[in-house]
């Protein structure tokens, strides 16, 4: 008997020191493929990997802090200040075979999976929401340091959200309010960056309209990176909230109907405010193919792309996937293979 359990102990120990080595060579490979990568050969690595956490402490220590701590940072003689100082000039790359003139210049993201994400932890769904908009601040840092990207919109929270539990959205509306009045405002004042929302802004909570007017009204002689974030945003309303404006106009005789056409329309949805209001690619993260009333009318001629990571966990290298991806179809955009 006692030789029985010996051996069950012996053999449990080898099972582990198993799996402790091949996750060591598992490891050793990643840091060989980021070592090798052309993303990662000309930009240097400033972050320590990410490491799964049970808590909001250890989720804001799995992603680089706001600014200083950037994942995409350009090697040059600036040593990470550039994000620091006000206004300093951004230190573009093109990493890899991207092609500058290939680039899509509206990039629109649909941020999805943070339940899951959440769930696959044991955390409360609060937890996964709270790591994504870390996630998501890396992303800005990242767009904004790629050349040719002009505007990064992203689907933060549609009108059908509304009818999730009083708890969760409350959290999300003193979230959003936090990561505009701290983040994104320090990267308007320092990076140029230029900052918009999109959606019914009158269902906001007061305060939160407050800080987006502020940060907005700050940022609108900016020339850098225009992000968009679509809040209590819905497509259907959008359209339908721009045919009443036009029926207005003719209605008061302003506006005559054989003027209307695909500018005029244009020219009242709520993408006008950016100098490129359609989409060159749309990114979905979590593996759900659907466009969820998410801008509609401007994803007539978009590029859809589908990768089946949670947002998350959505890096900076699978962003360029996405982008290769975009580059490979446009090569032959409007044309035939030969």
């Amino acid at each position: 008997m006692n030789d029985d359990i010996s051996k069950v102990v012996d053999d449990g120990r080898a099972s582990i020191m198993k799996i402790e080595e091949d996750a060591r060579k598992k490891e050793e490979e990643r840091e060989k493929r980021n070592i090798e990568n052309p993303l990662f050969s000309s930009l240097k690595l400033c972050n320590p990997p990410r490491k799964i956490g049970d808590n909001r402490q250890n989720i804001r220590e799995s992603f680089s802090p706001p600014i200083s701590r950037s994942r995409l940072a350009a090697t040059s003689d600036s040593n990470d200040e550039t994000d620091n100082n006000p206004k300093s000039p951004i230190q573009f790359v093109m990493p890899g075979d991207l092609r500058p003139e290939l680039m899509p210049k509206h990039v629109a993201l649909i941020m999805d999976g943070h339940g899951r994400w959440a769930k696959n932890r044991g955390l409360p769904i609060e937890d996964g929401h709270y790591a994504g908009l870390q996630n998501l601040k890396q992303l800005i840092l990242n767009c904004r340091k790629l050349l040719g990207i002009k505007v990064l919109t992203v689907y933060a929270f549609s009108t059908e959200n509304w009818n999730r539990s009083k708890g969760e959205v409350d959290f999300l509306m003193s979230h959003f309010e936090d990561f505009i009045q701290s983040f994104v405002k320090e990267q308007t004042m320092g990076q140029d960056l230029r900052f918009s929302v999109i959606g019914d802004k009158s269902r906001l909570p007061r305060s939160l309209q407050s800080t987006i007017s502020s940060v907005e009204e700050s940022a609108k002689f900016n020339r850098g990176m225009h992000f968009m974030m679509a809040l209590s945003y819905g497509a259907r309303y959008e359209i339908t909230e721009a045919s009443k404006k036009i029926a207005s106009k003719v209605e008061n005789g302003i506006l005559r109907t054989k003027d209307i056409n695909e500018t005029v329309f244009e020219q009242h949805m709520l993408t006008s405010v950016t100098e490129f209001p359609n989409p060159d690619l749309l990114i979905r993260t979590s593996g759900e193919l659907r466009v969820s009333n998410f801008l509609l009318w401007q994803l007539a001629y978009t590029e859809f792309y589908f990768p089946i990571k949670l947002f998350p966990d959505f890096e900076e290298a699978d962003l360029i996937d996405a982008l290769s991806a975009f580059q490979r179809r446009r090569t032959n955009f409007g044309g035939r293979n030969k």
